[in-house]
């Protein structure tokens, strides 16, 4: 599979709608872009504009947005990290978790600043992220399986996956999403998942490749953040 560049970011969101099964991408605008960067400050836009006020967190009409920054997937340093924004169960407000790991690296290889999550189907579903594709799979198998037997049942060769356990399945306010040996511990996601009978969201190992729009001034702002 040929490499792929992207030049920072693509201003491309994946929105998918688990109950029909079928996804689109959302562009995203040189404004939208310049006011709010990447990360929680595009996600909370994003829903902004999309959540009807009173919405019930754990209602089908939430929605969770999974954000990268526009340095994710460079060498820069602490740009590893990725961002949840969704109404939280918990404090019936917006709320964000951010996380470490791979995760956001790994979707953004796909050529995704981020996605959107929408709707509940009837039964439990994993899905799948690979480029252009998403799959979507019966996960019934895999509810009620704690957290790290999910995990080893998705596999982790050449993918990352959010997993919920069954505390976000019985909808537990503050249940976490586990990314590998890492969490998105804030506000509740699990929970949010869970309502949406989302086990698991998995990123394949994608073909692109991030490089920074200006190579040379991205270089010397690194040398002089790790001075």
């Amino acid at each position: 599979m040929q490499t792929k560049e992207i030049p920072g970011t693509l201003n491309k969101v994946l929105e998918i709608d688990l109950p029909k099964k079928i996804f689109s991408a959302i562009s995203i605008s040189d404004q939208e872009r310049q006011l709010y960067l990447g990360g929680k400050g595009l996600g909370l836009k994003l829903l902004y504009d999309r959540l009807q006020p009173g919405i019930d967190p754990l209602g089908e009409d939430n929605l969770i947005a999974i954000m990268t920054g526009v340095l994710t997937g460079t060498n820069a340093p602490c740009s590893g990290r990725f961002h949840a924004v969704f109404k939280s169960p918990l404090t019936q407000i917006m709320g964000s978790s951010s996380c470490g790991g791979s995760f956001g690296r790994q979707l953004k290889s796909n050529g995704w600043d981020g996605i959107i999550l929408k709707g509940k189907p009837e039964n439990p579903v994993t899905i799948q992220i690979h480029n252009d594709r998403v799959e979507f799979f019966d996960a019934s198998n895999l509810w009620r399986k704690e957290i790290t037997e999910a995990q080893t049942a998705i596999g982790t060769k050449n993918q990352e996956a959010l997993v919920i356990g069954p505390g976000g399945e019985n909808l537990v306010k503050f249940a976490n999403v586990a990314s590998g040996h890492r969490y998105l511990g804030r506000g509740g996601l699990g929970a949010v998942m869970g309502s949406k009978n989302l086990k698991a969201v998995v990123a394949l190992k994608g073909q692109h490749k991030v490089v920074p729009f200006f190579k040379e001034k991205f270089q010397k702002a690194k040398d002089l953040s790790t001075k």
